[in-house]
């Protein structure tokens, strides 16, 4: 039974450590896009829209974070 906890609390950790890389590339990929869009060849009516998409997906993958959390948590209990 102790290494079908350790199991669980090892996967635990690799869900948030992904969902948290995922959301940070997100976020800085939102930042290079909004400030670098005309260097990166967009034209300047995408650069809203792209950088705002990289911005709402960064915020998804937090949300889905937390909700993995609590899903997680209500399993063990």
């Amino acid at each position: 039974m102790e290494s079908i906890g350790h199991e669980r609390e090892r996967s635990l950790k690799f869900v948030q450590v992904v969902f948290a890389l995922l959301a940070l590339v997100s976020l800085v990929s939102a930042l290079a896009v909004a400030t670098r869009g005309a260097d990166l060849g967009l034209p300047d009516t995408s650069v809203y829209p792209i950088s705002l998409a990289f911005l709402l997906v960064g915020a998804a993958d937090t949300v889905l974070l937390y909700a993995w959390e609590h899903i997680f948590q209500r399993t063990e209990l």
